[in-house]
């Protein structure tokens, strides 16, 4: 007796109709704004003197958990601003407030 387990293909099927095998399609992305379509934007949030210094603080440190926070604070002040503005645009916003430092 050998210690070979069987091997064989499983199938699985569904009792959905009209299920289909076909690839999902390609959805056209948003091009997110540029540095400089954001500057305005990068600039208003700057202006918040207790937010960039909760930023300022922050930045850096090894604590992910309230980097992440901070970044979201700085995603939904900018939110309040520019309501048109994406989660990725908020996070290259982050970024460009670096600048700011």
């Amino acid at each position: 007796m050998t210690d070979e387990k069987p091997r064989g293909v499983l199938k699985l099927v569904s009792e959905k109709p009209g299920l289909s095998h076909d690839p999902a399609p390609i959805v056209a992305h948003e091009t997110m704004r540029s540095s400089a379509e954001l500057d305005p934007l990068v600039r208003q949030v700057a202006a918040n003197a207790s937010l960039m210094e909760r930023f300022r603080e922050t930045v850096g440190c090894n604590d992910e958990a309230r980097v992440r926070a901070v970044i979201d604070e700085v995603r939904s002040y900018a939110i309040n601003i520019d309501p048109n503005l994406t989660y990725a645009e908020g996070a290259k916003l982050a970024l460009l407030l670096t600048d700011y430092r």
